[in-house]
């Protein structure tokens, strides 16, 4: 926008769209349009390094896992895209508290950065926020909802980046690309296994934003899915992986994996993907959502079906089987879903800065929490229910 600036003080775009213009142009207007245009070069160029500053990892949030989950009482938790902000809900969703803030710096890299989360999760009594792509991964974790630390026991910088992250068994998995993999927790957090994809590739075989789930299939299945259609999946604990390839037709961009009713689902830009066998085969289905485009990660179970959503609002889908899919009610918002046990479902939408809540099962929907600003660090993008410690008032 500077550099259009710049050029638009001397110069109309329009005209310099126009070769006859250019021809008719003297040698002080050349040299005027060549200052111009170095200007707008060093700006641009200023701009850029300005957005690959990465904020530091903070020395004063304590290192190792020593955590300590009993699971006395129930909260909801939502990550902002941006920054490592968490809110945490204690009273079923009504109300909302920041319990943490990696960084308030809007530099942080945007899509990149040390604080760029990517995955919010939860698993046997511990929340995790998983943050970092294009750097080291930054693994975030709390018993209570209220004090977070490191998830690893000392510094680490071969913590992989995250593209997603997920939990279940308590164990929590985040993945990468082909480089780098796939992160797997240990005993009680502090130590993290790295799981390498490149022999399961094969010969030439390459894969990118590799996103992850876990559903309770077969007493718990781990699945992970990048890039070109790859799939790794493991039924003991992340020890072992094994590939499979979702049809081709899919296209690209896979957005975020479900499970539910005993099978798993894989959003892509115009398809869904299916798998009732733990990740080893898999079908596509049209869910025949419209509006203005999916939103971002906006595939979810809840109320005994999975549901799809696009922007705004604009369309819902629903399916109890991931094949026959019917629209939702007209008031169901965009975005991603998470339930309690007591049936309180909670959404979230990246760039629509609030919080959602519904008591009737999704029939209708009342904004409990809205940002004080608009800017990516206060961009409601991930949620999760669970019990987690008390905390003393």
């Amino acid at each position: 926008m500077r550099a259009a600036a710049l050029l638009g003080q001397t110069y109309s775009l329009a005209k310099l769209r126009t070769p006859a213009y250019l021809k008719r142009m003297n040698a002080p207007q050349c040299a005027a349009l060549h200052r111009t245009l170095f200007v707008a070069i060093i700006a641009f160029s200023q701009s850029a390094w300005a957005q690959k500053k990465h904020a530091p990892i903070r020395g004063d949030i304590p290192f190792g896992g020593e955590l300590n989950p009993k699971m006395e009482e129930p909260v909801f938790a939502v990550a902002c895209k941006q920054g490592g902000r968490i809110l945490v809900s204690r009273d079923d969703g009504r109300t909302w508290k920041q319990t943490f803030l990696g960084t308030d710096s809007l530099e942080d890299g945007g899509w990149h950065g040390t604080f760029a989360v990517y995955g919010l999760a939860y698993t046997r009594g511990v929340i995790g926020v998983f943050s970092g792509w294009g750097t080291p991964g930054v693994y975030i974790g709390s018993d209570d909802g209220q004090n977070w630390r490191h998830l690893n026991a000392q510094p680490a910088r071969n913590l992989g980046s995250v593209w997603g992250a997920t939990g279940g068994q308590g164990i929590f998995l985040t993945s990468a690309d082909q480089w780098r993999g796939m992160t797997s927790s240990g005993d009680g957090f502090g130590n993290w296994n790295v799981h390498k994809v490149q022999n399961l590739l094969g010969k030439g075989g390459k894969t990118h934003h590799m996103i992850c789930g876990y559903g309770d299939y077969q007493g718990g299945r781990f699945i992970v899915i990048g890039d070109n259609q790859h799939v790794f999946f493991s039924g003991d604990g992340c020890r072992t992986w094994n590939h499979s390839r979702i049809p081709a037709e899919a296209g690209g961009g896979q957005e975020v994996i479900a499970f539910g009713n005993g099978v798993f689902l894989c959003s892509f830009k115009e398809r869904i993907a299916r798998s009732e066998d733990g990740g080893k085969t898999w079908t596509l289905h049209d869910p025949g959502l419209k509006g203005w485009g999916k939103s971002w990660r906006g595939l979810s179970f809840v109320n005994g079906e999975f549901w799809l959503t696009a922007q705004k609002g604009s369309h819902g889908r629903g399916s109890k089987d991931g094949i026959n899919w019917e629209d939702l009610p007209k008031a169901t918002p965009g975005g991603r879903f998470v339930a309690s046990k007591g049936g309180t479902i909670i959404n979230v939408e990246r760039r629509r800065y609030d919080i959602k809540r519904s008591d009737d099962g999704g029939k209708t929907w009342e904004s409990v929490y809205t940002a004080p600003q608009e800017d990516v660090s206060w961009d409601t993008a991930f949620a999760v229910w669970g019990n987690v410690n008390a905390v003393k008032k």
